[in-house]
């Protein structure tokens, strides 16, 4: 993001520094704390490398921009209006990540080759619209951190803000599986990491299941 829009946004007094401060903390918080698009990240870091995990990660930013601008437009009262259509959601969103896990546990007992890769941008923008967690999370900041009565520019900023500061959160993740990767490379040891994380990834969204 261009940091003089930002500077220029504060000299303005419209939007407090206090204010792009929290959202930035925030935005990195959330990313950068455990959960399943982390959990793949990393594994896709220790199986194939930062580079094979980067369409993943884009894939992450992708899919919660269409998300917050969705919000923003005012989908986020549709799960007020039904709120049935969260509980689908939920599980629809649950067997997917079945899918995500048993494929992280099924990449295991495949042989590693430079054309090889775990998911990629569309696996993860069309996950996100699945990820219970992340209409949980993507609401209340929307709630929380943009000011009733902002324009839309200042909105944008400030999604810009939460954005930016997600990446390098996120990116961290699939850095630290690629330093682990050759540790890793024995296919014994990656078996059993495989496995590790592909339940791990399940089991992280079970307490969504039972969120109201």
């Amino acid at each position: 993001m261009d940091t003089r829009y930002l500077i220029l946004m504060c000299q303005d007094n419209r939007v407090p520094i206090e204010l792009i401060l929290a959202v930035a903390t925030f935005g990195f918080v959330t990313s950068v704390t455990p959960g399943p698009n982390n959990t793949i990240l990393f594994a896709t870091g220790v199986n194939y490398g930062v580079k094979k995990a980067l369409p993943f990660l884009f894939g992450i930013m992708l899919g919660l921009t269409v998300i917050l601008a969705a919000i923003g437009l005012g989908l986020g009262v549709v799960f007020i209006t039904i709120p049935g259509l969260y509980q689908i959601l939920k599980y629809l969103g649950f067997a997917y990540i079945l899918f995500l896990g048993y494929s992280i546990i099924r990449s295991g007992y495949k042989p590693i080759d430079e054309n090889s890769k775990l998911f990629g941008l569309f696996e993860a923008a069309f996950f996100q619209f699945v990820n219970p967690k992340v209409w949980v999370v993507m609401p209340s900041f929307m709630a929380s951190f943009i000011p009733i009565g902002s324009s839309l520019g200042e909105t944008i900023g400030l999604v810009a803000v939460f954005l930016a500061l997600t990446f390098p959160g996120a990116l961290a993740w699939a850095v630290f599986g690629g330093l682990l990767k050759n540790f890793m490379a024995d296919p014994k040891k990656r078996l059993v990491f495989n496995w590790v994380a592909g339940l791990l990834l399940v089991v992280s969204m079970v307490p969504v299941l039972f969120m109201s």
